[in-house]
Formats: C-alpha cells, sequence, structure tokens
C-alpha cells in the first residue's frame, strides 16, 4: 500500500506532498546501516562538521536515522521531529535539489522559527535520498554550529555518499526480488514435481490397461461377434482418448509453468475462436448427436485478450459439455455484454455434479469418487483452464446439479 507524506517547502512557501518508504520495502540490515554508519561519521570529520545525519522521513514526522558519533552532535539517534515546521530536510525533499544554508541566522527564510537555530546547527548542506522507484527515504547532510560554505570537496563528498547509499538501497531491493523469485521458483517446482508424480501413475495406469486389453482382444479376436468387438473397441477408444487428453494437457501445463508465459494481448473475436473449437469437436458432436445451439449478442465479439489461452480454456470446457452431455443432448453456447465484460455461458444437458465436486472442479483428482464425472476425470485439462483464466484476467463461474447438466460462464 502506497504511502505519502506532505512537507513544507519554505523558500517557495508551499507543501508538496511526496511518496515515501511503504511497508512492502524491505528491512534494511545491520551491515547495511553498519556501512552508512562509517560513511557519516567520515564525511563529519572530514567536513570538521559537529554533525552528520540520515535522515528518513515517516507520515508525520521526520527521524535520525543515523548520526555521525562526532563531538558536539546535538541530535540523538530515532530523534523525530514533526512535520509543522519546514525543517532544512522538508525542502530538500519537497524540492529534490541540494540545499545549501551557509547562515540561517543571516538567512530571511530560514532565521525564525526554526528547530535547529534554536540547537545552533547553523549551517547546512543536505541531499535527498530516494529508492530506486521513487519513494522517498530521506536525506543526508552536514550541520555546522558555525557560518560555513561547505566548499566543492565537501559538497562532492557528500554527494557521492548519497549516491553510495542510494546504490545500496537498489541493491536491497533487487535481493528482496530475488529471494521471491526463487521461493516462488521453489514452490513451482515442488508444486510441478508433486504433480507431475501423481499423474504419471494415473498415465501409466491407464496406458498399462489399454495394452492388456488390446493383447487380450488381438489373441481372442476370432471369438469375438462384431456387435461385442465394437463395444470393446469404443471402450478402448475413450480410454485412449482419455489417457492423450491428459498427457497433452500435462504438456501444456508443465510448460506454460515452466518457461512462465505472460499474456499476448491482442484484439480477438470470440465467436470466431468458438467456431474453430466446436469445428474441432464435430464429429464427437455428430457421434453423440448433439444438437448445438448459439445466441451471440452481435456477428463479432470483440476484446483484448491473448488467443491461445482464451482457445485452451474454450477448448477444455467445451470438450467437458460434450464428453458429459446425454446422447442426443443439447449444448448451448451464448455471449452477453455485462458491466462491461463479455459473459461467454457454455451450458450442457448432461450428467451434471453433485456441489461437492463443483467446489474441488478445477484441482487435481488422483482418486475415483462416487461422482462420475468426478471419477472419469483427473481434473488437469480445468486445473489448465483455471490457470490460463487467471493470467488472462477471466473469471470463471459454475453452475450444476446432477442429472439437471451444468453450465460454465466465462467472464472476461
Amino acid at each position: 500500500m502506497e504511502k505519502f507524506s506532505t512537507v513544507y517547502i519554505r523558500e517557495k512557501k508551499t507543501t508538496q506532498q511526496v511518496k515515501i518508504t511503504s511497508d512492502l520495502k524491505p528491512f534494511i540490515e545491520d551491515g547495511i546501516t553498519k556501512k552508512w554508519q562509517s560513511l557519516i561519521d567520515t564525511a563529519a570529520r572530514l567536513a570538521k562538521v559537529p554533525s552528520g545525519l540520515i535522515m528518513k522521513l515517516n507520515k508525520d514526522t521526520i527521524e535520525v536515522f543515523l548520526k555521525s558519533n562526532t563531538k558536539g552532535n546535538p541530535y540523538k539517534a530515532g530523534e523525530k521531529a514533526r512535520l509543522i515546521y519546514g525543517l532544512y530536510c522538508e525542502t530538500v525533499i519537497g524540492t529534490q535539489q541540494k540545499l545549501l544554508v551557509p547562515d540561517a541566522r543571516k538567512d530571511e527564510v530560514w532565521k525564525e522559527n526554526n528547530p535547529d537555530v534554536d540547537i545552533d546547527m547553523i549551517a547546512y548542506l543536505g541531499y535527498p535520498i530516494n529508492w530506486p522507484d521513487g519513494e522517498v527515504f530521506g536525506t543526508v547532510c552536514l550541520l555546522d554550529n558555525k557560518e560555513n560554505q561547505f566548499d566543492k570537496d565537501r559538497d562532492d563528498l557528500l554527494k557521492h555518499i548519497k549516491q553510495h547509499i542510494e546504490d545500496d538501497l537498489k541493491l536491497i531491493m533487487m535481493n528482496q526480488e530475488l529471494s521471491k523469485m526463487n521461493q516462488e521458483l521453489e514452490k513451482s517446482n515442488k508444486t510441478k514435481s508433486k504433480f507431475l508424480s501423481l499423474i504419471s501413475h494415473d498415465i501409466r495406469g491407464s496406458i498399462g490397461t489399454l495394452d492388456e486389453l488390446l493383447k487380450i482382444v488381438v489373441a481372442e479376436l476370432d471369438n469375438y461377434d462384431k456387435e461385442y468387438l465394437k463395444k470393446i473397441l469404443h471402450s478402448l477408444s475413450q480410454n485412449a482418448s482419455t489417457s492423450f487428453e491428459t498427457l497433452n494437457n500435462m504438456l501444456l501445463w508443465a510448460k506454460n509453468d515452466l518457461i512462465r508465459i505472460k499474456p499476448d494481448y491482442q484484439s480477438a473475436d470470440l465467436i470466431e475462436i468458438i467456431d474453430k473449437v466446436l469445428l474441432f469437436f464435430k464429429q464427437s458432436i455428430a457421434l453423440k448427436g448433439i444438437k448445438v445451439t448459439k445466441s451471440y449478442y452481435a456477428k463479432k465479439a470483440l476484446i483484448e485478450t491473448d488467443i491461445d489461452m482464451i482457445g485452451v480454456v474454450l477448448r477444455n470446457i467445451i470438450s467437458n459439455a460434450i464428453k458429459y452431455n446425454n446422447n442426443n443432448g443439447t449444448l448451448k453456447i451464448s455471449i452477453s455484454v455485462k458491466q462491461n465484460k463479455h459473459d461467454i455461458m457454455i451450458q450442457d444437458t448432461g450428467k451434471g455434479m453433485h456441489e461437492s465436486t463443483v467446489n474441488k472442479l478445477f484441482q487435481y483428482n488422483k482418486y475415483p469418487a462416487e461422482d462420475s464425472r468426478e471419477a472419469d476425470s483427473s481434473g488437469i485439462g480445468l486445473m489448465l483452464t483455471k490457470e490460463f483464466a487467471d493470467k488472462i484476467g477471466a473469471e470463471l463461474i459454475v453452475k450444476s446439479k446432477p442429472n439437471k447438466g451444468t453450465s460454465f460462464t466465462i467472464r472476461i
């Protein structure tokens, strides 16, 4: 969540809202703070001033993140000041520029209502410090209790310290991103290994069964009549088709997860994609005598999406609508527009599902269940469907009742 602070710029007599360190930013570890402490100590000693500070901006305050361990430094680490005075550092942050004040007592802008002057910190040189994404961390500055023009050498020194600190902030964020990526990769690899080990048993078992049945058919071929042989071959065909579909979806899922593909958004006609899917399943639809009805709000339904991903989503859902439909059943496909989104509804008049099956429809199913739809499928196709739908920002809505069919709505 983004966080903001408002600082007062004295010279311009205006306020400026700035984005500050968010809660998502990484913690600055001891090794980094020790390095920064050494830098600010060195800067204060070389500049021969009592105070060197690294300041951190909060929502309503600015605090001393680190102070130099030099004689006469009046500031304390962790000390906070409310943003009501228009402090030196507020101007640096608000303008995002260097500020040099040689002697605040002689400066009309800085001599009045200035808490730093009250503790004799009358000379100031400061630079802004930002995170690499532009969020404000704070400032790095030198302060003196006497007039000080801060010559070029001292100015260059402080400028280099600013750069060192910002480089460290960049490295801290890069390390956070790498750590996050490593965690995601480790989680992904564990999921993939577990998933592949689970379904490999299913595929091997299915292919093994197919092999044994084919051997039996070959051995007993002369003893089968035509109708019985037709039933056996139909069963074998279904077994082979299921194995092929599972293997194909598994490879698609593994490839997608492995290379972490991102959606390639382009203009797509949903009607054209649906027609291609229906053409692909033309033979299956004809064999079951399924009647297909289509209802579209227009001749074209154009959206911006990844054509391949929405194609996989539609192919898997329509495939199931055919597979679990009754012979001579109906397959209804409609597209409507609601609240600037397209609703693609795919309805069948088939077996339907119990609520318990609907609730875990997009999970991998290793074990058979009483629900015929769940028992007949490993669920990898719908798991892949859900993953691609999430990638393209599509919502999947499922409604089903046993023996009353199922409806899938893709809202995109």
